[in-house]
C-alpha cells in the first residue's frame, strides 16, 4: 500500500465497521460491498485513507493474509479490490450460481418469511453477468413450493417478485384454513359423530372460501390479459376509393 499523506479518520467509527475474517458466514463481495457503503457514510474521499480504513476491516485469517502481502505491492483502490477478491472472492464457475438457484425448495417445515429472505439473498449474489430476468426469477420462486401452492401462485399472475411473495402469504393462509376446516370435518366423521349444524356450516364456509379464492384468481388472471392485451384501433384502408364515388353516381 502507498504511504499514509492523510489523516485517519478519528473517534468510534470502527465500532460500527463490519469485520471480515474469512471464515464461514460473511462472503468477500458481500463484505467489500458493505465497506462501500460504509466509506461513503464517512465520507472518505482520500485513496490512501480509504486504505488503510479498509485494511482495519479485516481480522484474523484475512488480516494475516494481508500482512504477508509484499510491501508496497498495492498502489490504489481498484488494485486492493482484485488482489482481495483473487484470494478471497467466490471463484465458483458463473452458471454454478444458475443451478443453485434453479434447485433452490422451500424446506419442509421452513417459515415463509425465513424461505423469502433465503431466496432473496441467494439471488442477490448471482453475478450481474449471469443474472436471470425477473419473469425466469418468479418462475422459480414458484416452483420451489409444493404443487398446490405453486399452482394458487401461477395463477395470481403477480406483475413483480416483490407482489408474488406478498400473494404467497394470502395464498398460504387460504389453503391452511381450508385444510383446517375440511380436516375437523373428516375427524368427526372417522368417529361416528353427526354432522351438527357448526359442522354443516363450517363445511359451508370453507367452500365458499376454496371457490372465492378461486374467482379471485380467475379474475386478476382475465385482468392481467385486458391490460397486456392492447387494443386494436387500425382501420383497413379502401383498396378502391373510386368504387364507393362511382357507385353514387
Amino acid at each position: 500500500m502507498p504511504v499514509p499523506l492523510n489523516a485517519m479518520p478519528v473517534g468510534d467509527y470502527q465500532q460500527y465497521m463490519s469485520k471480515f475474517t474469512g471464515a464461514e458466514g460473511v462472503i468477500a463481495e458481500e463484505h467489500l460491498e458493505s465497506f462501500y457503503s460504509y466509506a461513503d457514510n464517512l465520507d472518505i474521499n482520500e485513496e490512501d485513507v480509504w486504505m488503510g480504513v479498509f485494511v482495519q476491516s479485516l481480522d484474523g485469517e484475512a488480516r494475516k493474509w494481508f500482512r504477508e502481502l509484499t510491501p508496497i505491492s498495492i498502489a490504489d483502490i481498484e488494485a486492493l479490490d482484485d488482489v482481495f477478491l483473487k484470494n478471497w472472492g467466490d471463484n465458483r464457475d458463473l452458471y454454478y450460481y444458475h443451478i443453485e438457484f434453479g434447485n433452490l425448495q422451500r424446506e419442509n417445515g421452513e417459515l415463509l418469511s425465513n424461505f423469502n429472505i433465503r431466496f432473496n439473498h441467494m439471488y442477490s449474489r448471482i453475478p450481474a453477468k449471469v443474472k436471470p430476468t425477473p419473469t425466469s426469477v418468479m418462475i422459480t420462486y414458484v416452483n420451489a413450493f409444493d404443487s398446490q401452492l405453486c399452482l394458487l401462485l401461477r395463477e395470481r399472475r403477480c406483475a413483480s417478485l416483490a407482489d408474488m411473495q406478498d400473494a404467497t402469504f394470502e395464498v398460504e393462509s387460504n389453503i391452511i384454513t381450508t385444510e383446517r376446516f375440511g380436516g375437523d370435518a373428516d375427524r368427526r366423521r372417522q368417529e361416528g359423530e353427526l354432522p351438527s349444524s357448526l359442522d354443516l356450516m363450517i363445511g359451508k364456509l370453507a367452500r365458499m372460501i376454496e371457490s372465492l379464492a378461486s374467482e379471485v384468481s380467475r379474475l386478476e388472471a382475465e385482468q392481467y390479459s385486458e391490460e397486456v392485451r392492447a387494443p386494436c384501433s387500425f382501420t383497413l384502408p379502401n383498396p378502391n376509393p373510386y368504387k364507393g364515388a362511382q357507385e353514387q353516381l
